[in-house]
């Protein structure tokens, strides 16, 4: 799927921010994917993945969220799949999700981040 094709409904709204960062992609099954964070907002993130995956596959994303001043937040982000695009500059498919329902300490990390 090109970019181009993606729907304004289904990019995120708001603003991003880049976080750069190693991570876990859970599967159906809990199969575990090494991914690699690409940027985050308040609706969703980007991923690079080695694999192309459908729209609309859930997934939990494993991953250790900045926290201000200092410190990392363990979290575990429910997403759903909103397009997948080969990325030659990326090494593998630059994916974007929406996210689930987070927790709260959750949701103030990646607005801390994000609005930094």
């Amino acid at each position: 799927m090109s970019s181009s094709s993606v729907s304004a409904a289904d990019r995120r709204q708001g603003q991003r921010r880049a976080l750069r960062q190693a991570a876990e992609l859970v599967l159906a099954g809990n199969r575990v994917l090494p991914v690699r964070i690409h940027d985050v907002s308040l609706g969703g993130m980007s991923v690079i993945v080695p694999v192309n995956l459908p729209a609309q596959t859930i997934v939990r994303v494993r991953t250790l969220l900045p926290l201000k001043p200092a410190g990392r937040l363990p979290a575990e982000l429910p997403c759903t799949v909103q397009y997948s695009v080969l990325s030659s500059a990326g090494g593998g498919f630059q994916v974007g999700m929406h996210f689930g329902a987070l927790p709260e300490a959750v949701r103030a990390a990646i607005a801390a981040h994000v609005n930094s």
